[in-house]
Parts: structure tokens; sequence; C-alpha cells
């Protein structure tokens, strides 16, 4: 490991908004040329459009579904315009209730392989999840998710292994303080992205250093890409796995991503994704940009931990529950719990923009990057498939609405997430043909400006 250096200028080119613009609204009828020349923002990366359009078109938010859609778990749809209530949410329509506290504890199955984190050895499958609020996931039946030994996992979260913290006041031996901190993240990887969402949102490009990893994992784990020389411009690190080791020489985890580095001791201090968006929130407040939204305000964090906890069990998690299950039993309960939330959330966003209400916080953070990612590559590699996200009114109206924003669309790179979901699921895809549809514009315009809070 080379000493530090002072983080590098932010590494997203100057026309990244511009490119990813360009793959998000198809880029042109025909074929064409990337904006500032090119066709991909690493070597690897596909030419052409990211999201290409099939024959038949997917219905624009405000229109019905065809009549022949089947109905949603646990669901009786009145109207195509209006989902009915969901059973078993209560009568309070549009209420997400926090996770069971009576289910408390981690779920471990026997066999299979541990999928807490984007890179997985063999081991045990476990579903606890490293967020704050109260619950845990619910129950996998056990032998019901697997794979074969030493698969490298996309995506599923479990518990973190390194956890510190960064306080304002310094007093957890981790000052917040600029300069000093670095965030390694995959443009690729859900879990990073959030990481990214809320430094770009709170302006702490400035404050907290970035470095970007290639987004194809290799036997050893995240690396670094080839236009940086495959090392880190900060460390000299080649892998992330050699921040593991760095930080301690006996590590036997997975090198997951995101986690936050010091600088100044030369060890990560925590992988932990829900607390490193927590901390940037919380801890580095007056470092950031004027003006910058309040995440994670205290007298909503009870709400926001709870429906974030739905969600990561549900939704985050439940995605890849359904795609890596092994019978039919467990691929079905993980595929009707993703689709219920996902009905619950469509009702909830149906009368109010955000959320939580006419403000934007940590918990539309945590639910953006799987949205992102849903038709694109879980609705096919997942098998979850009753909805493409695109056929949910209020749901792909809100997805808009936050990619058109500054911190969600920018850090969305469509032809990563698909080379990486694609040529790394092997196993889920065998020929590594990366799936060219489909073609949906995420900058149609989405008309939530007048929902009411």
């Amino acid at each position: 490991m080379q000493a530090a250096q002072p983080f590098p200028a932010e590494p997203v080119s100057a026309d990244f908004t511009a490119r990813d613009r360009w793959y998000a609204s198809g880029g042109p009828a025909g074929h064409g040329e990337l904006p500032g020349g090119g066709h991909s923002r690493t070597s690897g990366n596909l030419p052409g459009p990211a999201h290409s359009r099939t024959s038949g078109d997917l219905p624009r938010p405000g229109q019905s579904r065809p009549s022949g859609d089947l109905p949603r778990p646990g669901q009786s749809r009145p109207s195509a315009e209006f989902p009915g209530p969901v059973q078993g949410r209560g009568s309070s329509p549009g209420f997400l209730p926090p996770a069971d506290p009576a289910t408390s504890g981690s779920n471990t199955t026997s066999g299979g392989y541990t999928t807490s984190g984007g890179y997985t050895t063999s081991g045990a499958y476990t579903t606890s999840g490293a967020y704050p609020g109260q619950g845990a996931a619910p129950p996998v039946t056990p032998g019901g998710v697997g794979g074969p030994p030493g698969l490298r996992a996309v995506g599923a979260r479990g518990t973190a292994e390194i956890t510190g913290r960064i306080s304002m006041d310094g007093a957890t031996g981790f000052l917040a303080e600029p300069g000093r901190y670095q965030l390694y993240a995959s443009l690729a990887c859900p879990w990073s992205q959030r990481a990214m969402i809320v430094r770009r949102l709170l302006g702490l490009e400035r404050v907290v250093g970035l470095s970007l990893v290639d987004p194809i994992l290799t036997n050893q784990g995240w690396r670094f890409p080839a236009e940086t020389g495959g090392r880190d411009p900060v460390t000299g690190a080649h892998l992330v796995a050699d921040l593991y080791l760095a930080t301690d020489p006996g590590y036997s985890g997975r090198p997951i991503l995101p986690v936050l580095w010091d600088t100044r001791t030369q060890r990560i201090v925590t992988n932990d994704v829900a607390q490193i968006t927590v901390q940037l929130e919380t801890e580095f407040g007056p470092l950031g940009r004027p003006g910058a939204p309040d995440l994670y305000p205290p007298a909503q964090r009870r709400e926001i931990d709870a429906i974030a906890t739905l969600i990561h069990h549900t939704v985050n998690n439940g995605v890849y529950k359904a795609g890596l299950a092994t019978t039919q039993a467990s691929y079905e309960e993980a595929f009707d719990a993703l689709f219920t939330t996902l009905d619950a959330l469509e009702e909830r966003l149906a009368r109010r923009r955000f959320l939580l209400g006419p403000r934007l916080t940590e918990a539309d953070v945590r639910l953006f990057p799987t949205l992102a990612r849903f038709d694109a590559v879980y609705y096919l590699l997942c098998k979850c498939n009753l909805h493409r996200l695109a056929e949910y009114p209020y749901l792909w109206a809100y997805a808009r609405d936050l990619y058109q924003r500054p911190g969600f669309g920018d850090t969305t790179d469509f032809v990563q997430i698909k080379l990486h979901y694609y040529q790394a699921q092997s196993w889920l895809n065998p020929s590594r043909i990366v799936a060219k549809g489909p073609y949906v514009s995420w900058l149609e315009p989405h008309n939530r400006g007048r929902m009411p809070g």
C-alpha cells in the first residue's frame, strides 16, 4: 500500500450526465454516437443504447394495464387506474407496516452460500439485515436458497462485518473532516449507489473522495479499472480485497462494497451500507452544501427505519431471494412478498410525492437503486416477472422523478449495471449475452410536482 495521496478530482467525467441521459432516453432511433464521443464509460462497455424498447410498448403512466394482466399477490384490483387494497396490510390505505418484532434475529439456512455482499464464497445463506429499525428478515425455507459453491452472487446483502463510526466530535476515533475519507463504490452495485446518491445530494463531493471499480467481478472480487492503470489512485491497491487485508491481515470475509476508507489510519472504517449513508447524513452536515436536504430528520427516523426495513427484506433483498431460490416454494414466497410490497408502494405513491410525504428522505434513497435495475435486470435474471416497473403508473413516475434529480440519474449507469449482472451471473446466464432491452425513457415528464404531501 502506498502512502495516501489527496483524493483526485471527481472521477465522473464532464459528459457523465449527457451519456447517461442518452442511454436513458434510448438514444436515437437508429445507430449513433454517444455525446462526447465513444460508446461507453469503460473499455468493456457495450455500444449503443442500454435500453431499447421491444415491439410491445409498455403503457405510460396514467394508462391502464392490459385487461389480461394477472392479479397481484394478495390483491383484488377493482380498476386498472388505481389498485385495490393489498390484503394483510391493515385498514389504512397505503400504510407500510414495520417488520414484525417477533421475527427478530437472523434467519440462516443450512448449506448453500453466503450472500452478505456483492462477492460471495461458500457458506450459509443469511438474510439478517444491516439496517436500523426493528424486525428481521422473513423466514427463509431451509435449503430454499443456494447455488454453486464459490458463486459470486451479485447484490444480496447480509450483516456488515466492519462497523466503525465517523462522528462530528471525533469521540469514536474517526473525526468527520474534509479530505480524510474515501468512498469505494461501483456504479453497477445498488448498495454502492445509495452512498453515492447521498454524497451527491449533500454536496460532499469535495469532502469525501470517491474511487470507482470495474463493473465485472473477478475470482478475487472487485478490481480497479484499466482507466486508472488497474490501481486505485488513492492507495495504489489493485483490488478492493487489498483494502480489507490492509485493515486486517487475517480478514477472511467477503470484500464487499461500498466501504468508507480512512486515509489517515489506512484502514476501512465501515462496510455497513446503512450506516454509511446515515453517518454522511448526520455527522457530515456542517461540511456539506448549504441548503442540502435533511434526509434523516430526527422526527421521522422511526418511520424511515420501519419502511426501510420492510423495503430491504422484501424488495432490495427480495429480488435476490427470488433469483437465488432453489425450491419453488422459496421462490414463490419471495416473489409474492416482493410484488405485494410493490403494490403497497404503488398505492402509497398515488397520494404523496415521496415515500414519507413532500420531502425526499433516506427511505427514497434506499428504494431507488432497486427500481433502477428492475426492468433491465431483475425482471429477467431473477424471475421477478409478474409486472415491470414501467407497468406501475405511480411507481414508474416516482422513479423517473428521482432519476431526473441530481444524485440519482448521474449515479445510474445502465451499461455497467447490465454488464455486471449478465456477465457475472454465469450460472443464471451461461451465455453471458447482455440483454439489449427494454427501451424505456427515464426522461419522460413525471408530472409529480403537483402531488400532495
